[in-house]
């Protein structure tokens, strides 16, 4: 007697019909397009993943603590007021005290907040910068982005397609 599962695939293989289907140049454009966006996603979130590792592996991160913040109006390119902060953040390299300027944001940062950053032990004051908490994520984001892109091309490209029964 075969084993369930088994039985269940091959249901599920027999409802569904192979099909071929013509191949038109609309088809080929927007697949090749596809295919291209995909792999160029993919490779940006290789070259950010191996930047991210050759970073971790050259600089000494630490944590940072903001000891003040900067506020600047500014208008934008409508005209409108816009306020931006940068945070003061301090950290302590070689037993001495570094004070470096964080990114300009549009929210404040509070004093006393412990962040995380990295430097070059070598010149800590020209190389310091503030870790961002969702940096490690950007990779996979590329990654996933590029491969839904890829599938997609590859899909317009096949002149293949599976339909089930009840369509």
């Amino acid at each position: 007697m075969p084993d369930p599962v088994i039985k269940f695939i091959f249901g599920i293989v027999k409802t569904m019909n192979v099909k071929l289907r013509q191949v038109t140049f609309e088809d080929k454009f927007s697949g090749i397009l596809g295919v291209i966006i995909g792999v160029v996603f993919i490779g940006t979130g290789f070259w950010v993943n191996n930047k991210f590792i050759h970073e971790r592996a050259t600089l000494t991160q630490t944590q940072g603590r903001v000891v003040d913040t900067v506020h600047r109006r500014e208008r934008d390119s409508k005209d409108k007021e816009k306020d931006t902060y940068v945070p003061i953040i301090e950290f302590v390299a070689q037993g001495d005290p570094v004070r470096f300027t964080g990114r300009y944001e549009s929210y404040r940062a509070s004093n006393g907040k412990v962040v995380a950053v990295r430097y070059d032990p070598k010149q800590p004051v020209t190389t310091t910068r503030e870790v961002q908490s969702f940096e490690s994520l950007a990779p996979w984001v590329a990654f996933g982005i590029g491969g839904l892109s890829l599938i997609s091309g590859l899909r317009q490209l096949s002149p293949i397609r599976l339909s089930s029964d009840e369509s």
